[in-house]
């Protein structure tokens, strides 16, 4: 284990915020040090710094001072954080999709993009539910499914015009890109039952189970101290592109995290009805993750699958460009590293109807095909039938429909295919989509 003297000096150095730890749990809030100048006196520090001016006189027994108007230059005060004067850092939702509720005060309400944020809220995003809020620096929190945040802290000091960003994950995952703040005295933790990922500016991810018992924090950039929420020493720091796991007998060593996926051929376009997705194959991944997003910083993320294979499918979504960003899960759940891709959504499907029944009129039993077809665009549409299951030469061969439909009259009892394709005129350009075979027994 390294010295706590010499770890102090390299999370200096990689400009980490150290969380202090007890035989208990830490506090939230640590003393505030403040080193006294020529002319202060406990007073006047008071009137200028503290919420209420008479509690001088609990910094006054906090650090033993005898006489307040003589205070010594040079000596330095520790003085508890929640007594002194701050302002809220603004932060607010900048995407919310599915069911998210905000909670003030045990009461839930709907979340909505351009909400404000406090502390003491708690963001919960239920099943199919995502959210992400921003802070006034651009620091940013993204929250899948099924998590619950706690705001436990976003405030600025004004002694040291210090931030101090403090959340609390009871449960499920988050990815935190904080930007880099040079006051050594800023804060930005995420804590969990278990753990506590404490940082100045970096890009990372943190997970907690629901029982509680399991943490994790994978360090996409930067560093990141990572120690038990009732741990006395600290271990080094966890670098980029590596991960560990937190539970009440301790925090793991650093695993490096797997490799980007890469995406598999023909996923950045769908056409289809389902939007579906190959990936190649990783090495050691028990478990693939894929997340669709509006935005290219995935921001506004709408849909998450996990997945045992190297495939996912998410359903019916609206034309448009996408993105989708992969990423392998080791055995230990560990989550690798991301590779983000566009896409772009343009249905064009051409789906056969059901297989026509003859129909009488008069002496003439006609048979009416029928198929669909959706998407953007205007269509024409050929129908071909063949004889048996012989592609080769239609017997009909009617391009030009407007409809999606045709009838033919009185074919002999036989085996016949049939198929249509359909050329799409949009954005002044034409495309061909060409339907499968279908078999039809016709009776006498």
């Amino acid at each position: 284990m390294m010295p706590a003297r010499d770890f102090a000096i390299l999370a200096a150095t990689l400009g980490l915020t150290l969380s202090t730890a007890a035989a208990a749990a830490p506090a939230i809030d640590s003393p505030v040090p403040y080193i006294v100048r020529p002319g202060d006196t406990l007073i006047g520090f008071a009137a200028a710094y503290l919420r209420n001016p008479r509690d001088y006189l609990s910094v006054q027994r906090a650090n033993q001072i005898r006489r307040p108007k003589a205070l010594k230059i040079g000596s330095t005060l520790l003085i508890d954080p929640n007594l002194l004067k701050s302002t809220p850092i603004d932060a607010r939702f900048s995407a919310v999709s599915g069911p998210v509720d905000l909670e003030t005060n045990g009461a839930k309400a709907p979340a909505r993009a351009g909400m404000v944020l406090v502390e003491g809220q708690r963001i919960i995003t239920g099943p199919g539910g995502f959210a992400t809020f921003e802070m006034a620096d651009d620091s940013r929190v993204t929250l899948p499914s099924n998590t619950s945040l706690r705001i436990e802290r976003m405030r600025q000091i004004l002694l040291n015009n210090a931030p101090q960003r403090v959340f609390h994950m009871d449960q499920g995952r988050g990815v935190i890109s904080a930007t880099p703040n040079p006051n050594p005295s800023g804060r930005f933790e995420v804590r969990t039952p278990v753990s506590i990922s404490a940082v100045r500016g970096t890009e990372f991810r943190v997970g907690q189970d629901p029982t509680g018992a399991k943490a994790q924090t994978e360090v996409l950039k930067g560093a990141v101290a990572v120690d038990l929420a009732s741990a006395a020493t600290s271990g080094p720091p966890v670098p980029a592109g590596f991960g560990v796991s937190a539970t009440p007998a301790g925090v793991s060593a650093p695993v490096a995290l797997l490799p980007a996926p890469k995406l598999g051929a023909g996923g950045q376009r769908q056409g289809d009805k389902i939007v579906a997705f190959a990936v190649e194959p990783v090495t050691g991944a028990a478990l693939y993750r894929l997340a669709l997003s509006r935005d290219a910083g995935f921001v506004e993320i709408f849909a998450e699958k996990d997945s045992a294979t190297p495939a996912a499918a998410f359903g019916e979504i609206a034309n448009g460009t996408y993105f989708v960003r992969l990423t392998a899960l080791d055995g230990g759940g560990l989550e690798g590293l991301p590779a983000d891709y566009s896409f772009d959504r343009d249905l064009d499907v051409l789906e056969p109807g059901a297989a026509p029944s003859a129909q009488t009129s008069g002496k003439h039993r006609n048979f009416l095909f029928r198929w669909s077809a959706a998407g953007d665009g205007v269509r024409s549409f050929r129908f071909q039938l063949f004889a048996g299951t012989d592609a080769a030469s239609p017997i009909v061969d009617q391009p030009g429909l407007s409809e999606p439909q045709l009838t033919l009259t009185d074919l002999p009892p036989g085996t016949y295919g049939w198929r249509v394709s359909a050329v799409r005129f949009k954005g002044g350009t034409f495309s061909e989509k060409v339907g499968p075979m279908q078999t039809l027994q016709i009776g006498q």
